[in-house]
């Protein structure tokens, strides 16, 4: 019985042995693979950091296109308006063109008898 107890005593300090190896190899990666992980965890942050700030800066982009937007309507209504305003002062000019080129017209028509009228009283 006392070699049972003996073998029992052996089985179980091997099981803590192994135990205890099996501890010592997992806090040895734990600690083997501790600067990996500080390492990782601080490309991660820098990660974060850069991430906060093109959020950032893709808010502001966003409120200056916003800005710029409602500042373009307003000018495209100008030149809108502008466009028009000239498209009529074209078609006015063409109005004023026919009417000037009318009234020269006349006025050769004119020029032509008053030399004709000229030309009858002159004493011949």
């Amino acid at each position: 019985m006392q070699f049972l107890i003996l073998q029992a005593l052996k089985a179980t300090s091997l099981e803590k042995l192994v135990f205890l190896h099996r501890e010592r190899d997992a806090w040895a990666t734990c600690e083997n693979e501790k600067a990996p992980r500080e390492a990782a965890e601080g490309e991660l942050a820098k990660e974060c950091e850069i991430s906060a700030e093109l959020r950032q800066n893709c808010s502001a982009l966003a409120t200056e296109a916003r800005e710029a937007r409602e500042k373009v309507v307003p000018l495209e209504k100008r030149v809108s308006n502008l466009t028009q305003e000239s498209q009529e002062q074209r078609a006015a000019a063409e109005g004023y063109k026919g009417e000037v080129a009318r009234l020269e017209a006349l006025l050769t028509e004119k020029d032509l008898a008053l030399n004709q009228a000229q030309a009858d009283l002159s004493p011949a």
